[in-house]
């Protein structure tokens, strides 16, 4: 680590050690720590990347948290959250990264069993998290035996990889840790400020391990498909969740599975790729969609802070325009809309998996179309959920919004942040027949080919002037007024957040096993499928006991022939 690395460390460690007496100086010294860190990504790029985006999310949570918050327990456990993920992305060896690992777990089980008083969560989140620690102590190990080192090196054995991307799976609720009773119920259950950090750098930081993992070991094809089919398919499911959930936060968070997954699939596309210029362009999509997710979801969690209640439809209704407009930016980058910088995080991200189908050999080019069906019909989902949530909450603010311009630039940013995707993009082009120029198109290339491209500085200019016209030709918007329909929830003639997500609850009741009843809800299959293998389990191992491993002499005489007679074959094998 160099000296701005401890500056940044330091300042944490101030930040915990004022946060029980004095927490607005502890948030002013986290600001001031998370400029330093995005000077540090800066001089670190590539991998600093990661750097700038954790930087830019706490430092706008930490002004948020000082403006809002005066809980004293709650600041150490943001701080010591902070504290962990900074050395996780600061570390130089297998050793720092699990006590990073282990630190933001630590806090943060603590800043989620605080909040609502209910240690549920908190336990469930702390279960899991230990968890992925084992997996990944499990990787460390075989990775400090391969090379002889416990710094970063490079590996022979892929085996360090593929154990510790499952271990950083578990955090960022890649399935198979999809179920509802993980992510979305433990950063439901945590404090605005808290849940944006959690969703947006620590899952980051489980990206982040698997591309530091994944650029120490050899290229693995089949590890590879695996990736980008798991993360497609967490795409898919992620999205769908998000879609039918009425839960504020809950919905939030199965948006950042469905991203998660989505980043997933692009790491695995490393795996797949030989070609310099569509490894290079991947590699530029990896990094546009972690700075995309990260800022605007840690927007989307501080809005939830300004929000009475936890279910959309219940919600009391009031308009601020200022504030909306920061969320429909937000909403819209999540979304992958242009020009927004999720719009071109989304389409590389497509680019990437529509040039694979066209270079890889025959069969293995099957997987980035199977993954690319199945991410696209994720973000249409997303853009459906998305969409319900700017809907349903910018109506709901309170009646004094004393900070609303936080919001207002936090979605600015989802714009300005767009020179920074030019910044990095390894292709960039004119076309001066379509009047884009200085270089405004972000190009997508394989083996020297020409794909192909977009101008969102194009779009931010035609886009209002095209509104303009428009508006000045067909004049003042005219509305027309139907009766509602509630989409078969039986609630009346009135349009709520959970009636405009029945309908695909009821055409997919098959796969979201939705209960019918006087309001329809949907389970989650895969902690159904969880719960029955670890009860048939459970079953198994009680008959498994009973018969053969009940203090019978007998049996334990046939224990030890059968030991001996294996250990034989193996010592002569």
């Amino acid at each position: 680590m160099n000296e701005a690395a401890y500056i940044v460390l330091a300042l944490i460690f101030a930040s915990l050690l004022v946060a029980p007496f004095k927490v607005k100086a502890s948030m002013i010294l986290l600001a001031l720590m998370s400029l330093i860190f995005i000077a540090l990504g800066v001089i670190n790029y590539p991998l600093g990347l990661f750097m700038i985006a954790a930087g830019i999310s706490w430092f706008l949570t930490s002004v948020y948290s000082f403006t809002h918050y005066n809980e004293k327990n709650l600041g150490v456990a943001l701080a010591g959250t902070m504290l962990g993920i900074a050395i996780v992305l600061l570390s130089s060896s297998y050793l720092e990264l699990l006590a990073g690992w282990e630190t933001m777990t630590i806090f943060s089980y603590v800043g989620i069993g605080i909040y609502k008083k209910e240690w549920r969560p908190g336990f469930v989140f702390m279960a899991f998290g230990e968890v992925s620690t084992a997996l990944l102590l499990a990787g460390f190990i075989i990775a400090t035996s391969v090379s002889g080192s416990f710094y970063f090196t490079k590996l022979n054995s892929v085996i360090p990889f593929v154990l510790t991307t499952f271990g950083f799976f578990v955090k960022m609720g890649i399935f198979p840790f999809l179920v509802v009773e993980w992510l979305p119920i433990a950063h439901g259950s945590a404090r605005s400020d808290l849940s944006a950090v959690l969703s947006a750098t620590m899952t980051m930081a489980g990206v982040y391990g698997i591309f530091k993992m994944e650029s120490l070991s050899p290229l693995s094809l089949t590890f590879g498909v695996v990736l980008v089919l798991i993360g497609a398919f967490s795409t898919l499911f992620g999205a769908l969740y998000s879609y039918v959930s009425d839960h504020v936060k809950g919905m939030l968070a199965f948006s950042t599975v469905e991203n998660n997954g989505a980043m997933l699939a692009l790491l695995g596309s490393l795996e797949l790729i030989q070609d310099p210029a569509l490894k290079a362009f991947a590699t530029f999509s990896l990094f546009v969609l972690v700075l995309a997710h990260s800022l605007s979801k840690t927007g989307l969690f501080i809005s939830t802070g300004y929000l009475h209640g936890e279910s959309m439809s219940t919600l009391k209704a009031h308009r601020d325009k200022i504030a909306t407009f920061g969320l429909v930016l937000m909403t819209a980058s999540l979304s992958g809309l242009l020009p927004t910088v999720g719009g071109i995080a989304v389409w590389s991200l497509l680019e990437t998996l529509f040039m694979e189908s066209i270079a890889l050999p025959h069969l293995i080019n099957l997987t980035p179309i199977v993954a690319g069906i199945m991410i696209g019909m994720g973000e249409g989902f997303a853009t459906g959920a998305l969409t319900r949530f700017a809907s349903f909450t910018q109506l709901v603010w309170p009646e004094k919004v004393d900070h609303k311009w936080i919001l207002a630039s936090i979605g600015a940013l989802t714009l300005v942040v767009v020179a920074i995707a030019y910044f990095i993009s390894p292709f960039n082009t004119q076309v001066p027949q379509l009047a884009m120029f200085f270089n405004s198109v972000i190009a997508s290339k394989y083996e020297n080919n020409g794909f192909g491209g977009i101008s969102p500085l194009y779009i931010i200019v035609a886009l209002p002037l095209i509104s303009l016209v428009v508006y000045s030709l067909t004049g003042k918007k005219r509305i027309r007024r139907v009766e509602a329909w509630d989409n078969g929830t039986e609630e009346g003639l009135r349009y709520t957040s959970f009636g405009m997500a029945n309908n695909l609850r009821l055409m997919l009741k098959t796969i979201l096993r939705t209960s019918m009843g006087s309001m329809e809800t949907s389970a989650d299959i895969f902690w159904r499928a969880m719960v029955f293998s670890i009860t048939k389990y459970s079953a198994f191992s009680r008959l498994v006991s009973r018969t053969y491993m009940n203090s019978s002499l007998k049996w334990y005489v046939i224990y030890m022939i059968v030991a001996f007679i294996m250990i034989m074959l193996v010592v002569l094998l």
